[in-house]
């Protein structure tokens, strides 16, 4: 029984809490010694150079101690490639070709392409829906916060620093917590206790896991594992609602292709494989897929909008009807 419980304890132990180990590349002995080599000759400290480092390095605060493990990173893979060793990770990352700065420079332009699209888009949807429609302002607020998520994720991935990270991290979650929000949201359309209810636990939700993210208290894969539960539950949800409405609602299927083909390219974010040509990773890809799929959710936006805006005009008008 004793045994039974201590198995227990180190399964949990190790789904919960992520690896702190550092990956093969920063622990190998060339590394660290080309490490050491570097910031005697160029480092006054960890922070300054002996040398005025190009603009690119210094609009994006690029220390000397930073610098240098960039650079020795290179030479660390070419070490292990010429051995006839695998490309190695360094602090759980893939090694990255920096770009004007930039430490992903792939994923830097995919999410300024969300950015984009998703300000774009909202631009569309308040030009064609006005805000006397039903659900305007709820969709009008995930849309700000999608367009401030994307927002960060660009910053992150050109700097990688504590700040950017807890950012990049708080932002997705609010994102992917704030569309199952806004689902429910019309899901439940005019039933006001429940819009009560679905707003204080959002609110809860979302108060309790920003402090305790901020606090430094969740870690990367923790916080992977609630927004892959947030959005799963998002998925359920949303696609028993499609399947209830499939033949009265005729743009619903935007919602259901939105929910699918996301599922799907979801399925990058598990892949783990070394960049193409030392830009192209699966994280990035997954960024790159998720720009047409805003496309799809602002038009089913729209379209609900108007069609509820449409039912309750007319449904006004019949109740007026019978009272004169």
């Amino acid at each position: 029984m004793v045994e039974l419980r201590w198995k227990t304890v180190l399964v949990l132990h190790i789904f919960f809490i992520s690896n702190t180990v550092a990956s093969i590349g920063d622990r190998s002995q060339f590394y660290n010694l080309c490490l050491a080599k570097c910031r005697d000759n160029n480092c006054n400290t960890d922070k300054n150079f002996k040398v005025e480092p190009p603009l690119s390095l210094r609009l994006l605060f690029w220390s000397c101690k930073e610098d240098c493990s960039y650079s020795c990173t290179w030479e660390t893979v070419d070490y292990f490639i010429s051995h006839g060793l695998k490309v190695p990770q360094f602090h759980g990352k893939w090694p990255f070709i920096r770009i004007f700065g930039c430490q992903e420079p792939a994923s830097v332009i995919f999410s300024i392409l969300n950015f984009y699209i998703h300000i774009t888009m909202y631009w569309k949807f308040k030009r064609k829906v006005d805000s006397t429609y039903p659900m305007f302002y709820i969709w009008s607020y995930f849309s700000l916060i999608c367009i401030h998520g994307w927002f960060w994720s660009s910053i992150f991935h050109a700097r990688d620093t504590s700040f950017t990270e807890v950012m990049d991290y708080s932002c997705a979650f609010i994102m992917v917590l704030t569309l199952l929000y806004s689902m429910l949201l019309r899901i439940t359309y005019q039933n006001n206790k429940l819009f009560a209810v679905i707003t204080c636990g959002y609110l809860g939700i979302l108060y309790t896991h920003l402090s305790h993210l901020w606090s430094g208290y969740i870690n990367y894969d923790y916080n992977m594992k609630f927004n892959v539960v947030i959005g799963f539950l998002t998925f359920i949800l949303t696609m028993a609602w499609w399947h209830r409405n499939r033949k009265k609602l005729h743009y619903i299927y935007l919602i259901g292709w939105f929910n699918i083909l996301t599922v799907l390219v979801t399925i990058l974010e598990v892949a783990d494989f070394a960049p193409i040509f030392w830009i192209f990773d699966a994280h990035s890809l997954w960024h790159a897929s998720t720009v047409p799929l805003a496309v799809l959710l602002y038009r089913f936006m729209i379209a609900d909008c108007s069609y509820l805006n449409t039912y309750y005009s007319k449904l006004t008008l019949d109740i007026d009807h019978h009272i004169h």
